[in-house]
């Protein structure tokens, strides 16, 4: 993935690390306490088991305190909540890592330095599964667990096995953290190109394949959407169903093909005319088209209808020598307000039943469902 694809990624992936180690707040102070306890080297040790105790118990609390009040604050505090939870990771592992060299160092202890050796290499092991999602901060917890006792260890020449094998623990946690952080990045990568597909398909399941226009499933869906306003906007959405004259005679005479490429035409021509982005094109079947239109006065929507009626009867398209053309009838139908009992349904109908008016009447007009018929039809000649 690029560095610019990941970038994209980065708040999913601090809330993933968040969500990894959050369960490691609880268990180091229960382990260190384990530790502490263990064989009376509390009375041994009181100094070093209060300052590891007190100081473990301190940054896993601050830790749960940033975890939750970060899912409070705004995307505008985001760079600083990362940096607060890499910092307090790293001095979480360097707290751990220097106190398990301090007990390393000491002379016997061997019950307490068993104890303590297990518990560092579970600790370093889930630690580093927690923060794969960031290769950087898994290598550096697992160095700030682990260096400082190899370091010491191999200084003072104390258990040189112990320190070769702490070495190459190390080592192995680097590569097997490489590996991980690769793998959890293809599965994020496959889960954000999934997310795509299904959003293209969502897309594609709206679409009419024929004209690109929305198809009837997603214009019944937006009018559902905008029914449920109707109570709370001024102007209620208002339908138009546009059929176009004597369709068949064009697939009669020029052949589907020609009629294929004239529905196209008249898609692209009704885009033209309703381009507001909250206009609603769609097929509605055949050659009907239908268009949801709101927040505009019915008359502003006739005289849209207009427009449209008028370009298409102006409209010649080129085939085979012959300019193809026709006209459009037009119904429409507007909501009859927030009090209305009228359902989305009748108004669909309203506006369908002015279409077949249009359609009686002589074609190539247009005819508003709630107006009367001196007012609200157009006729034209040709």
């Amino acid at each position: 993935m690029k560095n610019e694809d990941r970038l994209k990624f980065n708040q999913r992936v601090v809330r993933d690390l968040k969500i990894r180690s959050s369960a490691g707040m609880v268990f180091y102070p229960l382990l260190a306490a384990l530790v502490i306890f263990s064989n009376d080297f509390y009375q041994r040790h009181t100094a070093f088991c209060l300052s590891f105790g007190i100081s473990l118990s301190v940054i896993c609390l601050l830790r749960l305190i940033h975890l939750f009040l970060s899912k409070w604050m705004d995307t505008s505090h985001q760079a600083l909540n990362t940096v607060i939870f890499f910092v307090s990771v790293g001095i979480t592992g360097l707290i751990w890592g220097a106190c398990f060299a301090f007990l390393m160092l000491q002379d016997g202890e061997h019950e307490t330095k068993m104890l303590m050796t297990i518990c560092t290499a579970g600790l370093s092991a889930g630690g580093i599964v927690a923060f794969i999602p960031n290769l950087r901060l898994a290598i550096f917890y697992n160095f700030a667990m682990l260096a400082p006792a190899i370091a010491l260890m191999s200084i003072r020449q104390i258990n040189l096995p112990l320190a070769i094998a702490f070495l190459m623990f190390s080592i192995y946690m680097v590569f097997m953290t490489n590996r991980g952080n690769g793998e959890y990045w293809q599965a994020l990568e496959n889960e954000q190109l999934l997310i795509q597909k299904s959003e293209e398909l969502t897309i594609l399941s709206q679409i009419d394949g024929l004209t690109g226009l929305y198809n009837r499933r997603h214009f019944d869906e937006r009018l559902d959407q905008e029914w449920k306003k109707t109570n709370r906007i001024q102007m209620p959405p208002i339908v138009i169903i546009c059929d176009i004259d004597y369709f068949k005679k064009i697939n009669d005479q020029h052949g589907h093909q020609a009629g294929d490429e004239f529905l196209k035409l008249t898609a692209s021509l009704l885009k033209t005319v309703f381009k507001r982005d909250t206009d609603l094109v769609a097929r509605f079947g055949g050659e009907e088209f239908i268009v949801l239109i709101t927040d505009i006065t019915p008359q502003k929507a006739f005289e849209l209808a207009e427009t449209l009626r008028q370009r298409m009867a102006d409209m010649l398209m080129p085939h085979k020598g012959t300019n193809v053309s026709t006209t459009l009838s037009i119904g429409i139908a507007a909501s009859t307000g927030r009090k209305s009992s009228e359902s989305r349904d009748a108004l669909i109908a309203r506006a369908d039943k002015a279409l077949y008016q249009a359609k009686k009447e002589g074609r190539n007009r247009t005819i508003m469902a709630s107006q009367s018929r001196a007012s609200a039809q157009t006729d034209t000649s040709g």
